[in-house]
């Protein structure tokens, strides 16, 4: 007798301590029909019986199949990956309309999942699943009741997919709520710490107008001050938040964004007249090249500007790109006698460019403007740089003609070992040649996540007297 209540202890301690994986989880469907599998006992016969007459009338009406996983622990397994794995193995949900649920409560780890098929995402989307186990589910598994919550959340599926109506009703509130705390969130999450970093950067590199050791830039007046930069980018924007919080209006929140969003197309406006200045001071000295340097730098800048704020700057753009040209081809007076100077043509500029200029031009991965004044012919060479040239500048010449002509594979990498490439690299100007070696890395097994998603396709037909039904990682999980 002793040694039968010892056993039925050992017993009772080993299930109580079971840690499951997907291959030891009973699919009771396949053993008395149950859509509610329960190894540790953790829900009562009475609620087991609801569920069972629930799910059975469920399937009836609508042809959903909804398989309950009940247990006491799933050890270190992350429960997306073993419910993905379990609705694969038994194919919850029919064939082809992969209409299956699955809701899988694992108790030591504290955690529940509703894990949909690809014909119940519509249906049931991720975030009604999560309002589900949020608000009928955890509170009552925080009290110990996992009877109740699992009977609460089997519920309100049954009517979300047995009633339309009350399904809009479920989504409605968390379609149009106004949430400051979500934008403050948001703001603090995301937009906090990129001006922290651009903060710390400018600070570090000497960025600021009033740095320690300011880092050397022949655009000066581009630059802010800290606490002006700090008002511009922090303090204004933080106090439009903060004055539309206190509004009472149901709009308030998009007032809000639409004042961010005007208020800092207003900084760009500020940018423009800083540049204006630059543009100004260079005027006065006639440095015709280094406005065009300046308007170059800025080009892609006011490319994104103008996709982001259309009005103005899609126009401004453009007029960016025509000024330009407008400066680089500005009438300009002779440094030596202050005499006209006149820009020659393509072909006469030949006659002052070397031949290693004259490559460059060739491969257009430099631009030259001559320039000659009409009265003493004094001459005048100007560069510019193509930013999109696949040439580089020859180690051996320096001329800018220096590019990658080869790439081949020596040895191959593999799983065990690393492979080995060449790389060549040829001068078209002076014929230079070099010829480098570089390591292809490892190759690198696909995880097992990889493996999980391509077998829910070959094993989805294997489900006994489930339907055989798929499903593509939909649905939410919430902890206690």
């Amino acid at each position: 007798m002793r040694f039968i209540s010892l056993l039925l202890f050992v017993l009772t301690v080993t299930t109580a301590n079971a840690q499951y994986t997907v291959g030891t989880v009973p699919n009771q469907k396949l053993i008395d029909g149950s859509y509610v599998s329960n190894p540790d006992n953790i829900l009562d016969g009475g609620t087991v019986t609801k569920l069972d007459t629930l799910l059975k009338s469920l399937e009836k009406k609508t042809s959903v199949q909804v398989a309950v996983v009940v247990l006491e622990s799933i050890g270190d397994a992350d429960i997306f990956e073993f419910s993905q794995e379990l609705f694969t193995a038994w194919g919850i949900g029919s064939k082809g309309n992969d209409n299956g649920l699955l809701l899988l409560m694992a108790k030591q780890n504290r955690t529940v999942r509703f894990h949909t098929g690809y014909g119940l995402e519509g249906a049931l989307p991720d975030v009604i699943c999560k309002r589900i186990e949020r608000e009928y589910m955890v509170p009552e598994f925080k009290n110990g009741n996992y009877n109740a919550g699992i009977l609460a959340g089997i519920q309100q599926v049954n009517k979300i997919l047995t009633d339309p109506q009350y399904a809009e009703e479920l989504k409605k509130p968390e379609e149009t709520i106004s949430d400051w705390g979500g934008l403050v969130a948001f703001l603090v999450i995301f937009i906090a710490p990129v001006l922290v970093i651009i903060f710390i950067v400018k600070s570090t590199s000497g960025r600021f107008a009033d740095s320690k050791k300011p880092k050397y830039t022949p655009y000066p007046e581009m630059r802010l001050k800290r606490w002006s930069w700090l008002a511009e980018f922090v303090g204004i924007p933080a106090a439009i938040v903060v004055l539309f919080s206190f509004s009472d209006s149901e709009h308030a929140i998009g007032y809000c964004l639409f004042s961010l969003y005007f208020y800092y197309l207003i900084t760009q406006i500020h940018r423009m007249w800083r540049m204006q200045n630059v543009i100004k001071r260079l005027l006065a000295s006639q440095d015709y090249h280094e406005i065009v340097e300046f308007i170059r730098k800025d080009q892609l800048f006011w490319f994104f500007m103008g996709l982001l704020f259309p009005f103005p700057f899609f126009f401004y753009f453009f007029y960016h790109l025509l000024r330009k040209r407008i400066y680089r081809n500005h009438a300009r007076a002779c440094k030596q006698c202050q005499g006209e100077m006149r820009k020659l043509s393509e072909k006469d500029e030949d006659e002052y460019l070397t031949a290693n200029m004259q490559m460059e031009e060739s491969l257009k991965s430099v631009d030259y403007d001559v320039w000659k004044c009409k009265l003493c012919e004094s001459v005048e060479m100007w560069h510019y740089l193509s930013r999109h040239s696949k040439y580089e500048v020859c180690p051996k010449c320096k001329t800018i003609a220096y590019y990658r002509s080869g790439n081949r594979t020596i040895t191959s990498a593999t799983y065990s070992a690393s492979g080995k490439g060449e790389e060549t690299f040829n001068c078209k100007f002076c014929g230079h040649t070099k010829v480098s070696t570089y390591t292809i890395a490892r190759l690198v097994r696909s995880t097992s996540s990889g493996s999980s998603s391509g077998s829910s396709f070959s094993s989805s037909s294997g489900g006994g007297s489930w339907g055989g039904g798929s499903s593509g990682g939909g649905g939410a999980s919430s902890s206690w």
